[in-house]
C-alpha cells in the first residue's frame, strides 16, 4: 500500500463527517505549493506538490466537494485524480509543520471541532 492509498483509506474512514480538513501552503524549502490533508486521529499529510497555486486550489476543490458529497465512490475516485496530477510532495520541515498543525487546531477551536495530531 502506498503513502497515497492509505491517505485515502484514511479519508475513506472519516467520509461520514462531510468536512474536509485540508489546504494549499507553499513549502517553505521548495517554493512549490503543497496540497494537504489532516485525516481524523491522524497528523498532517502533504498530498501533492504543483509549482502553481492555482493547480493546488483546483485539487483541493476537487477533493473538498468530492468530501462534501459523502459519497465513498465519488471521493475515492477524487483522490485517484488528484493523485495523477502535480508531484509527490516534499516533507514539511518540523517548525512549518508545528505552526500549520497550530493554524489548523485555532481554525477547527473556532467550529466547536477539537483536535489532536497523532504525531
Amino acid at each position: 500500500m502506498t503513502s497515497f492509498d492509505r491517505i485515502t483509506s484514511a479519508a475513506l474512514d472519516c467520509s461520514h463527517q462531510r468536512a474536509f480538513v485540508g489546504g494549499v501552503v507553499q513549502h517553505p524549502q521548495t517554493g512549490k505549493f503543497q496540497l494537504w490533508f489532516l485525516p481524523t486521529g491522524c497528523d498532517i499529510e502533504p498530498l501533492r506538490a504543483y509549482e502553481s497555486q492555482a493547480q493546488a486550489a483546483a485539487s483541493y476543490q476537487l477533493l473538498r466537494r468530492a468530501f462534501s458529497s459523502g459519497d465513498p465512490a465519488r471521493l475515492a475516485q477524487a483522490f485517484d485524480d488528484v493523485s495523477k496530477t502535480g508531484e509527490s510532495p516534499a516533507s514539511f520541515p518540523p517548525d512549518f509543520l508545528n505552526r500549520l498543525r497550530a493554524g489548523a487546531r485555532q481554525a477547527l477551536a473556532a467550529r466547536g471541532i477539537a483536535v489532536t495530531f497523532a504525531t
